[in-house]
């Protein structure tokens, strides 16, 4: 006979629906307790609208993997981990689970506010499967992690969040789990508490604890994660190795955001042609000149000359202004770009007469174009102002917030722009020193 998997998380065609009321909320226990004695069966056809959080899942998940499930704001995430750990209770399917398990969910959410830190302890000890014993004999040990000896005795009403985020993770990873699951927690808390929070994940991980990790950090996903899961409205639409089901999703969000970006240039467009900017929500761009030369079009486009209104830092940008002439001797013709960040601060504005060069009888029609090799900017949405003018400055033609495009980074960084830049590390001697390593955990 052939030998089962041996699964630590088996979840089998699993589906659950939330039902929206009329009155714009959702069900509430009270009203699912009330429905027990009506004799009228509530379907959505009584006002009620139905949301499919998870639709006929099935993730089988082996004892000492790390599964990491990405996914846009709701996607199901969460309620999947709420499933697994029987907050919710799935209306078609099974969940079995094999093992202890510790959930970071929501992290003392059944601590008492007005019981003192180590009487939570025990009432959260308990919950989470422990005896007395047992949480006697690693009191000391959650204590000391979450740095919390000195107020221990203190009601954790009067603790700060940070505080209250410290013991209940001490709590959860103590309890030594056969499976952790983890969802968003490790945003909040000081620098130094998350960086020890992240070595005893690791060690967790190494000692064959089964994990589950949502998150929207990336590096983080990339970090612990054998196998990512990518969930979307309640289905999986990719699984396998992180790297490539995380590009996958990265480059699904990014054609999102620049679709939106699209249909807000189209939106601004609209407003400028209806002359109604002062009333607009958007930026819409603003336009004088003579018209003696006038901008037709402006195009950005990307390395391999296909337009884009989404970027890395480390892309290239060409700008291609579309123009014509419409009079003869104009005198010296000056372009010039501005690429301003959404807040109005400008990042990076040229022309051809601040880099000394010469437009000699250009054509009457064209493309004067300004390639930048690597745009270098840091995450953000930018503006881009574009201009021909003449020498003293004579406006032909200048356009305003004339195009809406979006830079992204992966690195946390912080400024404007991102400069090539390297570091080194010498002995005082000044020969180089060995020493000086990648840290692949990116934080």
């Amino acid at each position: 006979m052939k030998e089962q998997p041996d699964y630590a998380i088996d979840i089998v065609s699993v589906s659950k629906r939330f039902e929206r009321n009329r009155n714009g909320g959702y069900s509430t226990l009270k009203s699912a307790f009330t429905s027990l004695f009506s004799s009228k069966k509530k379907t959505p056809s009584d006002g009620a609208t139905v949301t499919c959080a998870i639709d006929d899942l099935t993730i089988r998940i082996p004892k000492g993997a790390s599964i990491g499930i990405i996914g846009k704001n709701g996607s199901g995430k969460s309620t999947l981990l709420k499933l697994i750990t029987g907050i919710y209770k799935p209306d078609t399917g099974s969940i079995s689970l094999h093992g202890r398990v510790a959930a970071l969910i929501e992290l003392g959410a059944g601590f008492h506010p007005d019981f003192t830190g180590r009487e939570n302890m025990y009432l959260g000890g308990i919950i989470q499967g422990l005896t007395r014993k047992e949480i006697d004999e690693r009191f000391d040990d959650i204590v000391s992690f979450a740095e919390l000896e000195h107020v221990i005795d203190d009601p954790v009403r009067t603790y700060s969040s940070g505080m209250f985020m410290r013991l209940g993770f001490s709590l959860a990873v103590h309890t030594d789990p056969d499976v952790l699951l983890i969802d968003e927690v490790l945003a909040v808390g000081d620098a130094g508490f998350v960086s020890k929070c992240k070595e005893k994940i690791t060690s967790l991980k190494k000692n064959g604890v089964t994990l589950l990790l949502v998150t929207h950090d990336m590096s983080a996903v990339e970090r612990w994660s054998d196998e990512v899961l990518w969930l979307n409205e309640g289905v999986v639409r990719e699984r396998g190795e992180p790297r490539r089901v995380i590009d996958a999703y990265i480059n699904y969000i990014e054609r999102q955001e620049e679709e939106e970006l699209e249909r807000l240039e189209e939106v601004e467009q609209q407003v400028a042609s209806q002359e109604e900017s002062s009333a607009a929500e958007t930026t819409a761009p603003e336009r004088w000149g003579s018209r003696e030369v006038e901008i037709l079009d402006v195009k950005l486009l990307d390395s391999q000359g296909k337009e884009h209104l989404m970027y890395h830092s480390d892309s290239a940008l060409q700008i291609d202004i579309h123009y014509q002439i419409h009079q003869e001797d104009l005198g010296q013709l000056v372009f010039g770009i501005a690429l301003h960040r959404s807040d109005g601060t400008l990042v990076f504005g040229t022309n051809t007469d601040i880099e000394g060069l010469m437009l000699e009888n250009p054509p009457k029609r064209g493309v004067f174009s300004c390639q930048i090799d690597r745009i270098g900017f840091l995450e953000g949405n930018y503006h881009l102002d574009v201009a021909v003018h003449r020498e003293d400055g004579y406006a032909f033609d200048y356009r305003k917030h004339l195009l809406t495009f979006a830079v992204r980074w992966q690195q946390q960084q912080v400024g404007i722009a991102v400069p090539p830049h390297s570091w080194s590390l010498k002995d005082d001697s000044g020969q180089d020193a060995p020493g000086l390593k990648e840290w692949q955990a990116h934080g």
